[in-house]
C-alpha cells in the first residue's frame, strides 16, 4: 500500500503543473479571441481561409470611389480594415497612408503609387478577404497597368514593425517599390 501512496504523493505536484499551464493556455486564448483588431474580426474571422494565396493578380472592380486608371502605371497600397478599430489598426493605417505621401509621393520609374483604405465588413468589399487571402487588418500592394490588375503582395509586417517607424515607412515604401519592380 505504501508503493501506491508514493507514487499519488509524486503525481501531485505535476498533476498541479498540468492543471496550471492548462488554465494559463485558457486564458491567453480567451484574452486573444477577445481582441477584435488582432484576431481577424468581422468579415475577415467570418470567411475560411484560402487553401493557398493566389500567385496570380484577382480579377478586382476598381477600388471603392477611385475610377480605373487613364494612366499607364500606378500602384496601390491598400488598408484593409474592419468596423472594429484598435489604437494600432489606426496607427498601421496613418503610418502607410505617411509611407504613400511621403516616400513615394513623386511616384517611382515613372509609376504613381496611391493610398486607399477598404472596410472589408462592408458588403460591397468582402470579396477582398478571399482575394488576397486576409485573415485581419492587412496592407496589400497591387501593381497596375492603366485598369488591368497586375503583381500584388502582402505586406505581413506592419504588424511587427508598428513599433518603428521609420523601419515601418522604409518597409512599405520599399515593398511597393519591390512590387512596381515586378519583383
Amino acid at each position: 500500500m505504501q508503493n501506491a501512496s508514493s507514487e499519488t504523493g509524486r503525481l501531485k505536484p505535476a498533476l498541479k503543473y498540468v492543471l496550471a499551464a492548462f488554465v494559463v493556455i485558457s486564458i491567453g486564448a480567451a484574452v486573444y479571441k477577445a481582441m477584435p483588431c488582432c484576431s481577424g474580426g468581422g468579415a475577415a474571422a467570418a470567411a475560411p481561409a484560402p487553401a493557398a494565396v493566389p500567385a496570380a493578380a484577382p480579377v478586382l472592380p476598381a477600388a471603392p470611389g477611385k475610377a480605373a486608371a487613364a494612366e499607364t502605371g500606378r500602384a496601390v497600397v491598400y488598408y484593409f480594415y474592419t468596423d472594429t478599430r484598435c489604437a494600432s489598426c489606426k496607427t498601421i493605417e496613418a503610418y502607410t497612408r505617411e509611407a504613400v505621401t511621403s516616400r513615394l509621393a513623386g511616384g517611382y520609374k515613372g509609376l504613381k503609387a496611391e493610398f486607399v483604405g477598404v472596410n472589408v465588413d462592408e458588403e460591397s468589399n468582402a470579396h477582398y478577404v478571399l482575394e488576397y487571402g486576409l485573415s485581419s487588418k492587412s496592407v496589400v500592394v497591387q501593381r497596375f497597368s492603366g485598369d488591368k490588375r497586375l503583381n500584388w503582395r502582402k505586406l505581413d509586417k506592419v504588424w511587427q514593425l508598428l513599433g518603428d517607424k521609420e523601419a515601418f515607412l522604409n518597409y512599405v515604401a520599399g515593398e511597393t517599390r519591390l512590387v512596381i519592380d515586378g519583383k
